[in-house]
This record gives structure tokens, sequence and C-alpha cells, in this order.
């Protein structure tokens, strides 16, 4: 009974431990990375507005690889992980010299104008010139991005203020197919890195 009793305290303690992340829609194995290539997604057509009040569109994306996330200016969680761990991954592909474009997602869009978007970024010290941070869409549209062409949840959590969303890097390939994912709450460029070096190369 006494041992019962300390496997079920031990799990408690475990789950408190973890905070709410295990709300968010990480599902990665240890090894930092999955093939997404059998499933078929693919980027729906999109027009939105960046950082700099510029448009971007998917197509501006096609012809290179490039890496999507889901973030929101006042997330109270995982975003603080995730920006600084693309900020590392943004270095690391400009000291290989790899041409990668970024793309944040903000899942927030009536709150994150690209002021404040603007702001997000240079606070991290983002390189804007290929790191591009987008708005400019409705809720409905962004849960829609999320669920068709990353098979992923967008949803708020009024309880704890929060909004839950996918914590995966998405890379995406030349054509617009997203091809991988990646444990975007682990700081290991290397595995990226490393996939876009191969790919860029085959």
């Amino acid at each position: 009974m006494k041992h019962q009793f300390l496997l079920v305290t031990l799990g408690l303690l475990t789950l408190l431990l973890s905070g709410c992340a295990w709300l968010y829609d990480s599902g990665q194995s240890a090894e930092n990375g999955s093939d997404l290539s059998h499933l078929d997604l693919e980027i729906k057509p999109f027009s939105y507005t960046n950082q700099a009040e510029e448009t971007v569109t998917n197509e501006d994306l096609e012809g290179k690889y490039w890496i999507a996330d889901m973030i929101f200016t006042s997330c109270p969680t995982v975003c603080d992980l995730m920006t600084p761990n693309m900020l590392n991954l943004q270095g690391e592909l400009e000291q290989e010299g790899l041409d990668v474009q970024i793309v944040s997602f903000s899942v927030d869009p009536e709150f994150d104008n690209p002021d404040r978007l603007k702001n997000y970024g240079e606070n991290y010290g983002a390189d804007f010139s290929n790191w591009h941070f987008l708005t400019g869409y409705s809720d409905e549209e962004i849960k829609e991005l999320a669920n068709e062409s990353f098979q992923s949840t967008v949803e708020k959590d009024p309880e704890q203020d929060d909004i839950i969303h996918s914590t995966k890097f998405f890379l995406i390939d030349p054509k617009g197919n997203i091809i991988r994912s990646y444990d975007g709450l682990e700081n290991d460029a290397d595995p990226i890195v490393e996939d876009v070096k191969r790919l860029s190369n085959s």
C-alpha cells in the first residue's frame, strides 16, 4: 500500500513539475527529428504580414528550404524556450552558409500586430533579413493553417491565460512540402543543420 502511494505521489509530483508543457503538441521521440514526408503535408496558400508590415506569401518562400514554428509575444511558457532556440538555429545555419528562411506564425494575431512582433524579435536579437514574424489573419485562419498544413492544434486556454500550440520546428522543402519536424524545446540545432545540408546537396 505504501509502495502504491509512493508511486502515485511521484507521478503527481512529476506532472506538477512539468507545468503545462504537456498541453503542447510536442510529440517528439528521444531523437530530435521526425520524418513527415510520408504524410504528404503541404503548406496551404497564404498571404500574411511580417514585422516590417511587408506582405509575405507562400510563393515568396518557394525554391528554398525554410523553417516554421508557432509563437505569440505574450506567451507565458514555451515560447521563451522556442524563440531563443530558433535564434541559435539561425546563427548555426548562417555559419554553415545555408540560405534558409525562418517563419514564425503568431497564434495570437489579434494582439500581435507588426510593431509588437518587431519588438519581440528585437528583444531576442533576431536577424530580420531572413526571419519573418507573421500576423495579419484571424484566429480561425491560423487554426486552419495549423490543422491543415501542420496537423497541429491552436486553442485558447482561458484558465491559464495561454494558447495551446505546437512546439515543433517544421522543415519545408522548396516545393512547399512539410518534410520533417523537430522539438523546438530542445536547444540542439545540429540535427536540423545536418538535414538541410544533406537535402540541399542531394
